[in-house]
């Protein structure tokens, strides 16, 4: 417990949850400090009781084993040191979401977006500064392969104008122009485009989608591909984009220009639906247009970090030599290339030049404009080449966390190895991977996936996947049946926010409350129960409590710490875990594993519950006034809880 390790931090002990059969409130394990001092177990203890004395009732030494009751009336005078935390002056840079802005969020991207958002809520209730980053790669092979469809293949630009005859000529007379055609080869094109019409009606319920990302992912995008896999020689063109788009200042450059920002636009929006908003959108092409890389290339060869090969199969090469670093000492392939033989670089040399203008490693900087203004009336601002320069300070952070996918693990641990080294430790740049999302059987069913497999994988260049606002939209839809049951008197606006917010609450702790590298499978009809499991559970339990403050009709609960005596089973419960909040927080901000802080929100909700149904509150409230101030702490640890947690407090459920 952080109250009495604030005391005891000069002795090499633990603070433990005693036994059952020991009816203590904690044990203090004295073992390694017993040995320390050469001195007995109950020489030890009296120096641990004598630091800790005034919040002592009474205690036992068994052992090695010092148990302890605590003087609760004293303890809960520290109630407020519960939200008071010793906050470095530090900046804290959180990058997450990062979709390609060719298509709409699916619920993978979301995993990332909502861990994303909880560690920047986490850090920010803690009191730190904290700056939000969005990567948009807007010169990748996915956009190309969308503005392929649109530039050369003649799809619409608005997805109402589509026309199947009409886009399978255009697409034949590219193909006839260029020397692609084939002969019968309409018979297929036609047949790719209607298979997909097809699957999008039989998941979504619509043929072609109206809201942009969706189209450009969910229709052109998957199209594009099938058809390279049909005709090969047409991926050439993906190719004739990327570099059209790098060089700049031509038609497909200012095409792609516009589409990248339709795209992101609407991905915004299915993001403000979860309250996820950030400080800066930082482009790709910006990264190459300002040439963080040169400088970045400098330093590397400056520090000894990259060296030209000489011989072998990486002759000729800019390379790291991982066995510098212990953790890849029995690596067979020391060599990671960066610059390649050709004059070329490797993706990973864009990430180091964009992590070290992260941490201020170089004197390089974009300009900056305003994207837009977002719902919670905050700026909104991009990497601009024709902005203004650094208006909001971006970049120079002393921690980065990057959210990123656990397939790229191995990048990203060089990547971390590399701003050590060159900040010599005053930069930590953290990896923060994370697993997959699958749907459940049942779950797929709704979206009209027949399996007999248990659980769904899903595939984006397949077109196999749930987007995020469809999701939403199914779960808010089941959520309002099962609102309706349970409250037939609530008007039809009224029910339509109350599922809005269960919808989005529930997504966001599914999410959450499992450990992040582990796979996530999502099961709605499960996830809209009210089982102590599940978000809905939460925010039956803050209702609960909500409505029992109001009825007590106290206006300063804190007046009501009194009388604290006689505490029963259900009291000293309650009272443990709420103090337990601030150690799981101190854990939190040292392992970031934010499924801790899941578990704790449904342990108290538990303990308060039977708390509230074994114990009078309000018609003993003069005898035990303490009762409706446990009552009151309890909620302020909710609601710190529910804002890093992402899930909305509400009256009912």
């Amino acid at each position: 417990m952080w109250l009495l390790k604030e005391h005891l931090k000069e002795f090499d002990i633990d603070i433990t949850e005693p036994p059952k059969h020991v009816d203590y409130d904690y044990t203090i394990k004295m073992f390694k400090e017993v040995k320390k001092q050469k001195r007995s177990p109950e020489e030890v203890a009296t120096q641990i009781i004598y630091r800790i004395k005034e919040y002592i009732k009474d205690f036992e030494v068994v052992s090695g084993y010092l148990n302890i009751n605590l003087d609760w009336e004293k303890v809960i005078d520290k109630w407020e040191s519960l939200f008071s935390f010793n906050t470095p002056k530090i900046k804290i840079m959180v990058e997450h979401t990062s979709v390609n802005p060719n298509k709409a969020l699916h619920i993978g991207h979301l995993r990332n977006a909502i861990l994303g958002d909880s560690i920047v809520r986490f850090f920010k209730a803690l009191g730190y500064k904290v700056e939000v980053l969005n990567y948009i790669d807007d010169t990748g092979s996915q956009i190309a392969d969308v503005i392929v469809g649109l530039y050369f293949l003649g799809f619409p630009e608005n997805p109402e104008d589509i026309n199947i005859e009409r886009l399978v000529d255009s697409i034949i007379q590219f193909l006839k122009k260029e020397g692609l055609y084939k002969r019968d080869i309409e018979r297929n094109i036609k047949d790719i485009i209607k298979n997909r019409i097809r699957i999008l009606k039989k998941i979504y319920g619509y043929t072609i989608p109206k809201k942009f990302d969706h189209y450009c992912g969910d229709f052109i995008y998957v199209i594009v591909n099938q058809l390279y896999k049909l005709i090969p020689d047409l991926e050439k063109y993906r190719a004739i984009v990327i570099k059209k788009i790098e060089k700049g200042n031509n038609e497909i450059y200012k095409l792609n220009k516009k589409i990248v920002k339709k795209v992101l636009e609407e991905q915004l929006k299915t993001l403000w639906n979860f309250d996820i908003y950030y400080d800066l959108l930082n482009k790709e092409s910006d990264i190459l247009h300002f040439n963080l890389w040169n400088k970045t290339f400098e330093i590397l060869k400056e520090k000894g970090i990259i060296e030209f090969v000489t011989e072998g199969d990486k002759k000729g090469t800019w390379s790291i030599d991982l066995t510098r670093w212990k953790e890849f000492k029995n690596l067979t392939d020391k060599y990671k290339v960066l610059v390649r033989s050709d004059g070329t670089t490797v993706y990973l040399a864009k990430d180091i030049a964009y992590a070290f203008w992260k941490h201020g490693l170089i004197d390089i900087d974009f300009k900056y404009s305003i994207f837009c203004i977002q719902p919670n009336g905050n700026e909104l601002w991009e990497t601009d080449i024709n902005g203004k320069e650094n208006p909001k300070e971006f970049g120079k952070a002393d921690i980065s966390i990057n959210v990123i996918g656990s397939e790229q693990s191995y990048l990203q641990s060089i990547l971390s190895k590399i701003i050590n080294e060159v900040s010599r430790g005053k930069s930590k740049y953290i990896y923060y991977g994370y697993g997959l999302v699958m749907l459940s059987k049942n779950t797929a069913s709704l979206f009209g996936m027949d399996s007999d497999k248990e659980v769904i994988r899903m595939s984006g260049r397949k077109g196999i996947y749930i987007n995020v606002d469809n999701l939403l939209e199914k779960t808010i839809e089941l959520a309002k049946k099962k609102i309706a049951e349970r409250h037939t008197n609530l008007s039809d606006k009224d029910l339509e926010i109350l599922a809005f917010k269960i919808a989005r609450s529930t997504i966001s702790f599914e999410i959450l409350k499992y450990d992040r590298n582990k796979t996530v499978v999502f099961d709605l009809e499960r996830m809209t129960n009210i089982d102590e499991g599940n978000a809905l559970y939460l925010m039956y339990t803050y209702a609960r409590i909500k409505s029992l403050l109001e009825k007590s009709g106290i206006k300063d609960f804190k007046e009501y710490i009194r009388c604290i005596k006689d505490l029963n089973d259900y009291e000293r419960r309650l009272l443990k875990i709420v103090f337990l909040f601030k150690d799981v927080v101190l854990e939190i901000s040292s392992s970031l594993e934010l499924n801790l802080l899941a578990e704790y929100s449904l342990k108290l909700a538990r303990t308060f519950n039977e708390f509230y149904q074994n114990v009078p509150i309000l018609p003993e409230l003069d005898e035990k006034p303490y009762r409706i101030f446990l009552v009151y702490l309890t909620q302020q640890i909710l609601e710190k809880l529910y804002y890093i947690l992402k899930i909305d407090g509400v009256s009912k459920v």
